[in-house]
Formats: structure tokens, C-alpha cells, sequence
């Protein structure tokens, strides 16, 4: 119950956050879509009919209403309900946004894992290193490198489009690097925090081989691990958005960005509370994988 309740206020707030930023912003959604040559009369009518006329509390209760009942409008300019447009992009988005967690998680574990045990050598300093240098490139010139070298000088890979398993390869390393950079510094640090542990001793008296402690360790590291991939959920979903522009996927976050440009409102509204919902279901789970992996944590 905390957690629905604590979910129903979060997108709450992000929606009306959005809501009253739009409608700050300067642009008319109306002219964009006439064109600066439209008489004033034909300004109005659209106005009247996009509901735009309806004072901004009226607006908004509209919207908020249609949120919870999952409507959340039209398009001004598809002519699509906003649910429609979302089916239509949610899948690549979903699939790169997943692919990247689901790879980064293993690869940042093996290689901080990898770090630690052989703390204080050049191996150690090699992933340590390499992390660095990865998390120093925002995904916006990550993105263009990637292409540089594998599209245009090594011309092994494709840069744009979303038709096969090559395509998606530059989108997903986009993501994948960055993000395990952040999960082997996180389990380098929380693996030697606890192999220094007084317990870690014991169950080397207790005669117990050293791939047993190994896994039990790793074990520990895994609540603190997921909590860092909660928190680094927002910056995949962002980054989601931004890698499918630069690469060309069809995704909610070239939806969004074509939403933004236009100033259609009900598009730019409806993928915030998606993204709002996808990342509070995420966080339930990863909560709830914690509640699991650590009987301390309260369920």
C-alpha cells in the first residue's frame, strides 16, 4: 500500500510538473500547426476544438483525469490517440532500455569483481581505468564515437534504422558502456568494503573454499548493486531517448522529441507518465528483489 500510494504521488507530480512546463514554454501548438499564414478565425476554431480555449485549471484537471483512466488524449498533429502512439514506439524502446540493464549488470559485476580480487595490480588498474575513461563520455559524444569508428572508419556495423540484431548493436554499446563503467566502481569499492569484514575470516577457518566465500561475498554486493541500477534507471531511460535519435529508432524517445518540437502537448504528457510508470514498476521489482536477497530490509 506505501508503495502504490508513494507511486500514485510521484506521477503525480511528474505530470503536473509537465503539464505547467509546457504550457510555459513560448510557442503556440496551433500556429505551429497552420502555419504562420492562418487567418485568426481558423486559429480559434482549432483552438476550440483542441480544447486549448478551456482555462489552464480546467486543462489540467482534463489531463490528470484522463491519466488515471489511461486515456490520455490525441495527438494535435497524428491525429492518433496517445495510447496508439505509444504501443506503436514502446517496443524498441523497451527492448534497448532492457538489453542494456540486463548486460551492463553481469558485465559490471564480473569485471568490479574482477578489479577487486586483484586489487592494487595492473589488472586492477586496467578496468579501473578503462571505467573512468567511459564514464567521462556523455552518451550525446559517446554515440557519434561509436559511429565514427564502427560505422564509418571500420564500416562493420550500421548506423540507423531498427530492421536486424546489427542495427542494434551501436545503440545498445551506447548504453551498455557507460552504464557498467558505474556498476564496476560500485562493486570494486562494496566487494573490498566487505572481504574486510570479520566474518569473511570465519568461513575461512571453517575450512570453506575460496569460490564458496567468492559467491557469498558477491551475494552481499548484489542489494547495494540493483539499488545502484534503480538509480541508474533515469539515466537509461534518458538516454534511451537520446540514443534513439541520434541512431534513428522509431522509439518513445524520437516520439518525444518530435512531440517537443511540434509543442504537441498531449504526446510530450503521455510519454512523461509512461516513463514515469515504467520506472516506479522497475523500482518495485528491484525493491522487491532486495526484500529477497537481504531479509533485513522490510517487505
Amino acid at each position: 500500500m506505501k508503495f502504490l500510494i508513494k507511486t500514485l504521488f510521484t506521477l503525480l507530480m511528474a505530470i503536473t510538473i509537465i503539464f505547467f512546463a509546457l504550457r510555459m514554454t513560448p510557442g503556440d501548438p496551433v500556429e505551429r500547426l497552420l502555419g504562420p499564414e492562418a487567418k485568426q478565425e481558423e486559429i480559434n476554431k482549432y483552438r476550440t476544438e483542441l480544447g486549448l480555449d478551456k482555462t489552464l485549471t480546467l486543462q489540467y484537471v482534463d489531463f490528470v483525469k484522463g491519466v488515471f483512466s489511461l486515456d490520455l488524449g490525441m495527438s494535435f498533429f497524428n491525429k492518433a490517440t496517445v495510447v496508439t502512439l505509444l504501443k506503436e514506439r514502446m517496443k524498441p524502446t523497451l527492448t534497448l532500455a532492457l538489453i542494456s540493464i540486463f548486460l551492463s549488470t553481469p558485465i559490471g559485476l564480473f569485471l568490479g569483481t574482477f578489479a577487486a580480487v586483484n586489487q592494487g595490480n595492473m589488472k586492477d588498474y586496467g578496468v579501473r581505468f578503462g571505467s573512468l575513461i567511459l564514464l567521462s563520455f556523455p552518451i550525446f559524444s559517446l554515440a557519434p564515437l561509436l559511429v565514427l569508428i564502427f560505422a564509418v572508419k571500420a564500416g562493420v556495423l550500421p548506423v540507423s534504422e531498427w530492421t536486424s540484431l546489427s542495427h542494434m548493436v551501436l545503440p545498445i554499446l551506447t548504453l551498455v558502456l557507460p552504464l557498467s563503467s558505474v556498476i564496476i566502481r560500485v562493486m570494486r569499492n562494496k566487494y573490498l568494503e566487505e572481504v574486510n569484514n570479520l566474518w569473511v575470516p570465519v568461513l575461512q577457518a571453517k575450512g570453506l573454499f575460496n569460490k564458496a566465500i567468492l559467491v557469498r561475498i558477491i551475494k552481499v554486493c548484489m542489494p547495494t548493486i540493483l539499488n545502484v541500477v534503480a538509480i541508474q534507471l533515469s539515466v537509461v531511460m534518458a538516454g534511451t531517448m537520446i540514443t534513439e535519435t541520434i541512431f534513428d529508432i522509431p522509439g518513445v524517445g524520437s516520439l518525444l522529441f518530435e512531440a517537443i518540437g511540434n509543442r504537441d502537448y498531449p504526446v510530450v504528457q503521455g510519454v512523461i507518465a509512461y516513463s514515469t510508470i515504467v520506472y516506479m514498476v522497475v523500482y518495485f521489482v528491484i525493491d522487491f528483489l532486495n526484500s529477497k536477497l537481504d531479509p533485513r530490509i522490510e517487505q
